[in-house]
């Protein structure tokens, strides 16, 4: 999908702007390791993310609360990065309701998975 597209070109030219803020190289800095063990376990955490928040959470909310929904399953999702770089966790106000909106506007959590699932292993390769 052209949305998907243009999130992993944009977040591409986005990370290496804000992975140079000490907030970010210091919480994701890792050790250098295997990078498919990496990718294998940030895959399946972020089926797991996004099969809660956009699958499970905004197809349940919408049964009651319609589009307002895709708020309401954002909210959530940014509480569960707190602890992350402040930029990150404030900015998942609005990534939520992007991925919530891709989700609803698709009926699938699929294209929000691939896309979280990029952003979250290259900001760790990057960051190394």
């Amino acid at each position: 999908m052209a949305v998907s597209a243009a999130a992993i070109t944009a977040i591409t030219l986005l990370l290496p702007v804000v992975l140079r803020l000490d907030e970010f190289k210091q919480y994701y800095a890792a050790p250098a390791g295997p990078v498919l063990p990496f990718i294998l376990k940030t895959t399946a955490s972020m089926l797991g993310w996004e099969f809660f928040f956009r699958g499970f959470l905004l197809f349940a909310l919408a049964r009651i609360a319609g589009p307002y929904a895709i708020l309401l399953q954002a909210v959530p999702f940014t509480l569960a990065h707190f602890g992350k770089p402040e930029l990150e966790t404030l900015s998942c106000i609005f990534g939520g309701s992007a991925f919530g909106w891709l989700a609803w506007r698709t009926k699938s959590f699929f294209y929000p998975f691939l896309i979280h699932t990029y952003l979250s292993a290259m900001i760790v390769l990057m960051a190394q």
